[in-house]
């Protein structure tokens, strides 16, 4: 049997909204090209650590109108799969506010050796058309992502047009040795085939 690997779990963004109106009024502004398409740069740092790390991308559910209790029931099934090597989360957007309201709420089963917050959502200050809605936490236990992670990064563009970089601020400041990566022209991180800062650090995991 081959030895086991580290793991990473990604875990993507996507839109929420506070009820049904505001979501179709958002479908209905939404450009729609089907001939456009999209680099991912999740899977380029998939694969290119796949000898290193075992990667996880759970497809959450309802993705465009996102309900954070579907998503923490959708997310606890990975855990009968987390191995007793070294675990990365890597959370994007949504993804980011997500696992800080999750961390910030339970006990993780087991220690994060890294936590990535790229881009990640705070709460509904400057957000245009969408809302935190149900992924709304009280941000004063932010401290509890420190006990539960060795290292927590956070990645955020000052030319971010979905998230603003002020909540990547406010992030740094809450959580205590948290590192922030500020870069000018990433915008929210989309589109880009490679994130080659990011690799370097999970990659720190193995040295």
């Amino acid at each position: 049997m081959a030895p086991s690997r580290h793991q990473i779990i990604f875990i993507g963004g996507w839109e929420a909204f506070e009820n049904e109106e505001a979501y179709l009024r958002f479908l209905e502004a939404e450009d729609y090209d089907p001939y456009v398409k999209y680099s991912n740069w999740k899977k380029w740092l998939a694969d290119g650590l796949s000898d290193r790390f075992e990667s996880f991308s759970p497809t959450m559910p309802a993705k465009q109108n996102a309900f954070y209790p579907a998503w923490k029931i959708w997310f606890e099934k990975l855990f009968p799969y987390l191995n007793d090597e070294k675990l990365i989360i890597i959370a994007h957007s949504l993804g980011g506010i997500f696992i800080a309201k999750y961390l910030s709420e339970n006990a993780f089963p087991k220690r994060l050796a890294q936590l990535h917050l790229v881009a990640p959502v705070l709460d509904n200050e400057w957000l245009v058309g969408e809302s935190i809605a149900s992924f709304a936490f009280d941000t004063t236990k932010l401290s509890r992502l420190t006990e539960q992670s060795d290292e927590i990064h956070i990645w955020s563009s000052v030319d971010d047009p979905v998230v603003p970089c002020s909540h990547s601020e406010r992030y740094h400041q809450a959580i205590e040795n948290s590192i922030l990566h500020t870069f000018d022209t990433r915008q929210h991180f989309w589109g880009q085939p490679s994130f080659v800062e990011l690799f370097l650090e999970v990659g720190k995991v193995c040295n």
